[in-house]
């Protein structure tokens, strides 16, 4: 946990002003056989709009570690985080565990709660009631580099 940590400590906040980019949206591109889909362009993709409901609330990290890495999250991913979004069960959420943080999945039980990883090599955490769970947000995008 002590990577995640240090990257709270280096949070990338929104900037204060969102100025509207749109980017040419040319619709889907086939992963299998391939298609037709650049013969036409579609309305604009602003990604200011697309990644950030609330300004306020939302923030950056750097993933450190590969606890998700099944999820497709490796170290130096750029997390797009939102502290007000609502939680499901399932979600990704960056949690503070006795003020250690973490980035796992939610899983809600009877009586508890379970914090998975992706990665096989890692145990779940299980947090009974009377256990100190903070959340701090919850993960809505991953911007890798290729």
């Amino acid at each position: 946990m002590k990577s995640m940590n240090v990257a709270l400590n280096k949070l990338i906040p929104i900037a204060e002003e969102l100025l509207d980019l749109d980017v040419p949206y040319n619709g889907i591109v086939s992963a299998g056989f391939p298609s037709e889909a650049f013969n036409y362009t579609e309305e604009g993709i602003d990604f200011n709009k697309l990644l950030v409901k609330r300004r306020e609330t939302t923030f950056c990290l750097i993933a450190g570690g590969d606890c998700l890495s099944g999820d497709g999250i490796t170290e130096g991913d750029l997390l797009v985080i939102d502290k007000l979004e609502e939680p499901h069960d399932n979600s990704i959420l960056v949690f503070s565990i006795d003020g250690e943080f973490t980035l796992k999945r939610l899983k809600y039980g009877v009586g508890f709660v379970e914090l998975i990883p992706s990665n096989p090599k890692y145990e779940s955490i299980i947090l009974r009631e009377g256990e100190e769970l903070r959340r701090w947000g919850v993960l809505k995008y991953v911007i890798k580099k290729f």
